[in-house]
């Protein structure tokens, strides 16, 4: 019995109570800990496992961002692990190379560019509400002056190549939706996360600052070239072999 004012006891869990509270096969949940999204259990006997309750929240989140987001594994990997944070030189790193970076495609009028939502909408034929939607998936910024919504730089381009999406076909009839922008959200800032990484823990305290900046230019150039060929590439071979699964139970997917 627990005294007033002591914390509560943890709440130990079978692989039954699992299953029954989250909806996930043992199979995938045993699938999920070899991959390592899940912590090993509490092992107190040779053919005993407990669980926290830590182990149902997480598992929904694993599954939403499955069945959800169709984020890959890896990717959802590093969503629920977290990250770590960056060491002093690898900060000073960053604030080398604040502001100092080229443009997409090395076009400098994107960053000039800002038009009134309204305008926007009328140019492109989107609905005011579905370009608010890209702004709510953290696609693009609105931005408030006047009395009015504006949108600035890179988000005036992707309000237009989103009108080039509904064009093409991808209809809300069909199943296609502002939401769907949130993947590549999520894909893109983890891989810029990742990139950045590597950049910084490599570099930082090695090279001088002129040479910082021409690498990280370079390199955002020619990785820009690989993430559009590797993706081209997978989607064909993803088609050829007739899958989008990654593991044969559904655990990846």
């Amino acid at each position: 019995m627990r005294t007033p004012g002591s914390a509560p006891a943890t709440r130990r869990l079978k692989m039954r109570d699992l299953e029954r509270a989250t909806g996930v096969g043992r199979e995938s949940i045993r699938f999920y800990i070899r991959e390592g999204l899940l912590p090993e259990p509490e092992r107190p006997g040779r053919n005993v496992a407990w669980y926290d309750e830590s182990f149902i929240e997480r598992i929904r989140l694993i599954k939403e961002l499955q069945q959800k987001r169709y984020l890959p594994l890896q990717v959802i990997k590093a969503i629920v692990n977290g990250d770590a944070p960056p060491a002093p030189d690898e900060v000073r790193t960053m604030g080398v190379l604040e502001g100092k970076l080229p443009l997409p495609a090395g076009d400098t009028r994107l960053a000039s560019r800002r038009e009134r939502l309204a305008d926007l909408a009328a140019r492109t034929g989107l609905p005011a509400g579905e370009i608010r939607e890209l702004a709510a998936v953290e696609s693009i910024d609105l931005v408030a002056a006047g009395g009015e919504e504006w949108v600035e730089g890179a988000g005036v381009r992707l309000v237009e190549l989103w009108a080039r999406f509904r064009q093409a076909g991808f209809t809300a009839e069909r199943g296609f939706g502002p939401e769907n922008v949130r993947l590549y959200v999520d894909m893109v800032r983890l891989l810029a996360r990742e990139e950045l990484r590597l950049f910084t823990r490599g570099l930082a305290g090695r090279v001088g600052e002129e040479d910082l900046v021409r690498m990280a230019t370079e390199g955002i150039e020619l990785g820009t070239e690989v993430v559009a060929l590797l993706h081209h590439a997978a989607l064909l071979r993803l088609i050829a072999e007739g899958s989008i699964r990654e593991t044969p139970d559904g655990a990846g997917g």
